[in-house]
Formats: C-alpha cells, sequence, structure tokens
C-alpha cells in the first residue's frame, strides 16, 4: 500500500510539473515578438500610420506617416494620452466618440484585438477632420495577463468618404484565442487535451486520443518535432518554434508551439506537453508589413526598393553571363491636369489602369515597379539584343493611345518611354534608371508620346536642365523675371488696339533669356502656375498705371498655359488679381494656345465662360498649328484668331502658305471673329495681309518688345498711332 501511495506520489508530482510548465506558456508571446522585432524598423518608412500606446493610454511610439496624418510633431504627442492629441475624436454620426469606447482603449481593457473601426479625428496642421479606420492589437509580457501596450495602425480613409459620400462603419472585434494544450505520453500518444485545443483543430478528445502527435503535424513543416525533442538534455528540457497544425477541415494553420518534456522521479520521460497557438493573424501583419515595405499600396507593383534589389541581383548574373538588359523609364503625359481636373480618385484609377496595362504587355521575367507619381519603371533582364526595349516601348505607347474609362470618364492618354542598356549605359541600378530618365525627358521634349534611348549627350542635358529649373523657382523671389511689352495694330488705320505682356528672365549667368528657353521647363515641372500668376499681376498693374496716366492702351493682352485653366481655382486667381489690381476686367484679354484644348476641354471650356462672365476677352494663340479641334472653336466664346508667324513669315514666297493664311482668315470672320497676324515685319507682308482680309497685326514692323517705360513706346501709345 504504501509503495502503491508512492507511485502515485510521483504521479501527482509530475502532473504538478506539468501544470508549471504551462504558466510559462508566455513565453510563446515574447518569442514571437522578438521575431517581429525586425520587421520593427519598417515602420518609419511605411505609409502606415504606426502608433504604440502604454498600459495607461499614453502614446509611446509613432512613426513618420502617423505624425503628418494627426498634423503635430511626436514630441508634442508621444507621453500624452492619444485622445489629447487629437482635440476631438468624432463617429460617424458626427458625435464624440467616447473615449472607453475607443479601440486603443477596449483593446487594453479587455485584451483583444478591435479592428475596423472607423473613426474621425482632428488634424492640427490642416483645421479639419480626416477620416480613418483604427486597428488595435493588445501586446503582452511574459507571464502577464493584461497588456502592457497596444499597436494601434491608423489608415486613411479620408478620399473615399469625400469622393463616394459615406463608408459603412466596420468594426470588427475578433475572437481571443486561447492557447491549445495536449499531452502525450512517452511515446508521443495523445492522453489529453483541452477545450482551447479542439477550438483551435476542431479535433476532439475521442477523435485524438490514443493517436501518435504526428497526426497533428501538417504536410507544410520544414522541421519535424520528433527530431528536435530527441536533442533534449537535463539542462534543456523545452522546444519552441513554429510549427504549422492541422486542423480537421484541412485548413492548416501555423502556431507557436511550445514542447516540454516531463521527467519521472527516476528522470525518465513520462510525458511531453504541448502548448500552442494560432499565429495566423501575427503572421499576415508580418506579411502584411513586409508587402508594404516593398511594394506600392495603389497598384500593388514592386516599388524602388524592390525594384532597386531586383536589378541589383539581376546585373551581377548579366555581368556574370556576359548577358544584355535595359532600362524602360515611362511617364504619363499630362497626367497632373487630369488629376487636378477628375480629382484623385480618378487619377488613383488611371494608376491602377496603367500598371494593369503595362504588366499585360511584359515578359514574366520582367519587372515593373511604379518609381513615384506617374512614373513607371521596366526591367528587362537577358534581352537578346538593342532592339528588344524599342519593341515593347512601341507596344506601351500604343496600348496607351486607346481610351481609358475610369468612374464615367473618357481619358485619352500617352506615354512618354526613355530606354538605358546595360552594360553600355551604365553598369549600376542608379546610373542605368537616371540615364533611362533622361531619355525620358528627351522624348517628351521631341513632342511626346514617343520613345528614345539615351545616348551621352543627355546627361548633360538633364544636368542642365536641372539646374535651370532650380534657378528658374527662385526667379520670383530674386525679381529677375521681367515683363516686355508689344503692341498689336489695327492693319487699315494703325490704330494701336492691344499691347501684349511678354515674360523675360534676367538668368544670373546667362543674361536675358527668351520664353522659348525656360517656358516649357515651367510647365513641365508645375512652376508655369506661379510664373503665370505673376506675369498677369504685374501686366495688370502696368495696364492700370498707363491708364491713370492717360495712355491709349485699349487691352492688356496676357498669354495663359493651359495648365493654369486646368486648375480649379484659376478663375478665382483672376478675380483676384483684378480686385487688388483695381484694372476693369474689359481691359485684360488672355491668350491661351490652341494646344491647351487637345485634353480635358470639357473643363477648360466651362473655365473659359466663367472668364467671359466677368468680361474678359479671350483669343486664340498659334491658330493654324497644333491639334486645335475646330469644333471646340464653335462652343469657346473667344472674340480673337491670332494666325501663327510661320504663315506670315512666307505669305509672299510660298504660294500654299498663303492660301492657308487665307482659309484660316476666312474661316475666322465666318465664325465673327477678328483675325491678327504676328510676325509682320515689312510693309510688303502688310499690304498681303490685308489683302487677304486680315483684321489686325503684329511684329517688329511697327515694335519690337520693350519695356514699359521705353520713351518711344510711350510716345507712340500716346498719338495711339503706329505708322510702319
Amino acid at each position: 500500500m504504501f509503495e502503491k501511495l508512492k507511485e502515485d506520489l510521483g504521479v501527482f508530482s509530475s502532473f504538478f510539473f506539468i501544470m508549471l510548465q504551462l504558466t510559462n506558456r508566455s513565453l510563446a508571446i515574447d518569442t514571437l515578438r522578438i521575431s517581429e522585432a525586425k520587421y520593427r524598423s519598417l515602420f518609419e518608412n511605411i505609409d502606415q500610420s504606426v502608433i504604440y500606446l502604454d498600459a495607461t493610454g499614453n502614446v509611446v511610439a509613432i512613426n513618420q506617416a502617423a505624425e503628418q496624418l494627426l498634423g503635430l510633431p511626436r514630441d508634442v504627442i508621444i507621453g500624452r494620452k492619444f485622445n489629447d492629441s487629437c482635440v476631438k475624436v468624432i463617429k460617424e454620426d458626427g458625435d464624440a466618440f467616447p473615449e472607453e469606447q475607443q479601440p486603443s482603449v477596449l483593446a487594453l481593457r479587455t485584451g483583444k484585438p478591435v479592428e475596423g473601426v472607423v473613426m474621425g479625428l482632428f488634424n492640427a496642421e490642416r483645421q479639419n477632420y480626416l477620416w480613418v479606420v483604427v486597428n488595435s492589437v493588445p501586446e503582452f509580457r511574459m507571464g502577464e495577463r493584461q497588456p502592457h501596450q497596444v499597436l494601434m495602425t491608423l489608415t486613411d480613409i479620408t478620399r473615399q468618404k469625400q469622393s463616394e459620400g459615406k463608408l459603412s462603419m466596420a468594426s470588427v472585434i475578433f475572437n481571443n484565442i486561447g492557447e491549445g494544450i495536449f499531452v502525450t505520453d512517452k511515446d508521443k500518444k495523445i492522453i489529453s487535451v483541452n477545450e482551447a485545443f479542439t477550438a483551435l483543430t476542431g479535433f476532439t478528445q475521442q477523435d485524438v486520443f490514443g493517436k501518435s502527435a504526428s497526426l497533428l503535424h501538417s504536410k507544410k513543416n520544414s522541421i519535424k518535432i520528433d527530431d528536435e525533442l530527441s536533442n533534449l538534455s537535463e539542462a534543456v528540457n523545452s522546444w519552441q518554434g513554429e510549427v504549422w497544425r492541422r486542423h480537421k477541415s484541412n485548413m492548416d494553420f501555423p502556431s507557436w508551439t511550445t514542447v516540454s518534456e516531463v521527467r519521472d522521479s527516476s528522470g525518465e520521460t513520462a510525458h511531453y506537453v504541448h502548448v500552442f497557438m494560432d499565429i495566423t493573424h501575427f503572421k499576415k501583419a508580418q506579411d502584411h508589413l513586409g508587402f508594404l515595405a516593398y511594394h506600392d499600396p495603389l497598384t500593388k507593383l514592386p516599388n524602388r526598393l524592390l525594384l532597386k534589389d531586383r536589378i541589383d541581383h539581376s546585373l551581377q548574373n548579366a555581368l556574370r553571363e556576359g548577358s544584355q538588359a535595359a532600362v524602360l523609364f515611362l511617364d504619363l503625359d499630362r497626367f497632373k491636369g487630369i488629376n487636378d481636373t477628375y480629382g484623385h480618385a480618378v487619377g488613383d484609377g488611371l494608376l491602377r489602369e496603367t500598371a494593369k496595362r503595362i504588366k499585360n504587355l511584359v515578359r514574366k521575367e520582367d519587372t515593373v515597379s511604379r518609381y513615384a507619381g506617374d512614373e513607371f519603371v521596366v526591367f528587362m533582364e537577358n534581352i537578346p539584343n538593342a532592339k528588344n526595349p524599342a519593341k515593347l516601348a512601341k507596344k506601351l505607347i500604343d496600348t496607351f493611345n486607346a481610351p481609358v474609362y475610369i468612374k464615367g470618364y473618357r481619358l485619352k492618354i500617352s506615354t512618354s518611354v526613355g530606354i538605358s542598356l546595360f552594360p553600355q549605359d551604365g553598369h549600376d541600378t542608379e546610373t542605368l534608371i537616371k540615364n533611362a530618365d533622361a531619355a525620358m525627358y528627351r522624348a517628351k521634349k521631341e513632342g511626346r508620346n514617343n520613345f528614345q534611348y539615351y545616348s551621352l549627350e543627355l546627361t548633360t542635358e538633364a544636368f542642365e536642365k536641372m539646374s535651370m529649373e532650380c534657378a528658374l523657382r527662385q526667379s520670383i523671389e530674386r525679381h529677375e523675371l521681367i515683363l516686355y511689352y508689344q503692341p498689336q495694330v489695327c492693319l487699315k488705320t494703325g490704330e494701336l488696339v492691344g499691347v501684349e505682356s511678354l515674360v523675360r528672365w534676367m538668368h544670373p549667368t546667362q543674361g536675358l533669356m527668351l520664353p522659348k528657353h525656360f517656358i516649357s521647363i515651367a510647365e513641365d515641372s508645375g512652376f508655369i502656375v506661379a510664373l503665370g500668376e505673376w506675369v498677369l499681376q504685374n501686366a495688370c498693374m502696368q495696364m492700370v498705371r498707363w491708364l491713370d496716366e492717360g495712355l491709349n492702351v485699349n487691352k492688356m493682352v496676357v498669354n495663359v498655359s493651359a495648365i493654369q485653366l486646368l486648375r480649379s481655382d484659376f478663375v478665382a486667381t483672376v478675380e483676384r488679381v483684378l480686385g487688388s489690381t483695381g484694372l476693369d476686367p474689359s481691359y485684360l484679354e488672355l491668350e491661351l494656345s490652341g494646344s491647351g484644348f487637345m485634353d480635358n476641354s470639357e473643363q477648360i471650356i466651362k473655365t473659359l465662360n466663367k472668364l467671359v462672365a466677368l468680361g474678359i476677352d479671350l483669343a486664340i494663340d498659334d491658330f493654324g498649328v497644333g491639334c486645335f479641334s475646330l469644333n471646340n472653336l464653335k462652343r469657346i466664346p473667344v472674340k480673337k484668331l491670332k494666325i501663327n508667324n510661320s504663315f506670315v513669315a512666307d505669305v509672299l514666297n510660298n504660294v500654299d502658305d498663303e492660301d492657308l493664311t487665307r482659309a484660316l482668315i476666312a474661316l475666322g470672320h465666318g465664325l465673327h471673329l477678328q483675325v491678327i497676324a504676328m510676325g509682320i515685319e515689312s510693309k510688303a507682308q502688310q499690304r498681303r495681309l490685308m489683302d487677304l482680309g486680315c483684321d489686325e497685326g503684329q511684329g517688329y514692323l511697327y515694335s519690337s518688345p520693350v519695356l514699359p517705360w521705353s520713351s518711344i513706346f510711350r510716345k507712340l501709345c500716346a498719338s495711339n498711332i503706329f505708322k510702319a
């Protein structure tokens, strides 16, 4: 009897030891946190906003994306409760969001993840509300039942809220899944399981009793637990690691498992205790962070980091094998205008469609990356010869000639492509991409919708362009821009009918520069908006001065870029300038290039009608060249057509030019429009244009562009008669 009691006590001691081992199950969580630590460095570089809060709800860490989202510097946010940083948090119905119901507070109190909660946060910098979807995941320390901190992610959905009206609130709280436990004998036959085991695996006690633990081992595993357990010793009597578990429904899942060996009083193995938890959520989070670190979230294409990694690896192989590779740099032509006109939702849709079209054309082994904004890069490895990239470039250009339909809008776009080759155009990723970019800019310069190969001269050209752009951006604050003025004259009477303002740039090293040397740079860089507003402001101010002095100037003509017309605030800008200068709108004439109507004509036509409603006159510049739509000419309220000087130059010597000029003048008169010819340099040209019925003229025959204080110009303006 005594021996039997002793044996029972031994069993009881063994069972007590098992229970003691179970208290260490939170080691798995700590180990998981260590495995996730390598992803923490990604937080600062991803677009996802991430915030850590301690057990009291105070912010302890915040990444750059979250800092920008809230509009506050991190030194103001850290150490304070999240609510204190946001001034006010609201629900979708506009009511205040009670602090005790907020996801981070719920996650701390319940110890469970809280996901998919929609909240309105106040952005201190923008002074408005933004909408976010918040996920809060509690984290635990070893041996503690309460979370010591919460990982909170915020996804900005403000754009969707504004474009779609409202989003349904989605708040999903995942059920907390406890650890599964099963015990085996020394032969690894299952003798006991807990309720969590059944909840996790679908297997009941009856399903697994007496069966080998290998029954629960998935084929996805690269390790064998039996092999690991055979290496246990007195010093190390447990093993832990990631194990794929079988589910009764054959839906295998990853788990973090700790296996402890339990010895009897004689030191022999009596049992093995397996403690495991489902880490599917953690694995998805890790995979998602890894994906965000190397992919563009909008198009799901590889980003710069992954692109560089793939090109670096491929170039090593190409160098070793002596093969060729190519980089194609694509940029959507006039994408900014579409984005500004139709909104970011349409712009994003266009970028996704662009990614799809490119992916459909490349080889399986090629890499397609969204490089930045509307720029895409295609890397072709192991190409047979230098002509292959050109074939792909032609296909890419052709595919974008087909219209794109986004949210009910029919968009007509094109692309410009630059190509660099390995090894002749560069031996590293950075050089190849930079040179392909330079070739792409050459393609744009050659009229867009084409491709160009890189050549050595483009490097110098690209550097000069970049330097010119930087200097141009400083031209306003450095007072380097100057307005010259050229008169417009009635051909029959010689009477002054208007004055055109012409901008010049006094470059700090290159001297006085004409618009043809810098306007295209201003348009490509977006600086044309600031430049155009400066010209409008100063031209209107000058017109007011002339009127105050009693000079006979009837119209101030100001050139306007199509990029300016596409901006939603352009009409407001014109109104503001007229108000600040005091110029009556009837004295202002805006002259725009016909090429500006090639795309987005509906938006521009609406803008032009608003300008005319203010009392401003409109004229079409460079009429007769480009792709101006005659159908649009019927729909816009212009008063004047300006014939391009290329026709005037040869009107005396070329019968075709004379016939074209006659036709353009007749077309203008047929639409009840005034016609002005630019570039008149001789009396003979003037007489011929008069014979053809032209109404007005502009050119060196009357006056070169001069400064407003020129005595000759002021004298002519005072007399109001320009005699050639």
